[in-house]
């Protein structure tokens, strides 16, 4: 059976299975880290085994700093992935526009949110 999920998670192109096995991912959650394994990547650490390190001389927090703060919700999470964003007077600079559709928000912060450990 674990090699039958596997296999489609590897033709999905993504992980599909949590990090100890057994059952598949929501697949909105599967989606959230796909985007962000693409587009957030480069500044946090979205994923424990991401491929490449942050950018970022000093990093913005991982997702997991995020997931664990008090206030962080879904929803709040969603205002400021589409709200928060650096421009040229904006010192010290804050997070860049991802340019995320609606639903690719909502997938981000509810991946982000999933990685809450208590």
């Amino acid at each position: 059976m674990t090699s039958v999920r596997a296999l489609l998670a590897a033709l999905l192109g993504f992980a599909a299975l949590p990090a100890g096995g057994g059952t598949p991912h929501d697949p909105t959650l599967a989606r959230g880290e796909h985007i962000a394994r693409l587009v957030c990547s480069a500044c946090h650490v979205v994923a424990k085994d991401q491929e490449f390190a942050p950018l970022l001389v000093k990093p913005a927090p991982s997702f997991y700093e995020i997931a664990n703060r008090p206030e962080t919700s879904a929803q709040s999470l969603e205002h400021f992935i589409k709200s928060t964003h650096w421009d040229l007077n904006t010192i010290p600079m804050t997070m860049p526009n991802p340019m995320l559709e609606r639903d690719e928000t909502s997938a981000v912060a509810r991946y982000i949110v999933s990685l809450r450990t208590h």
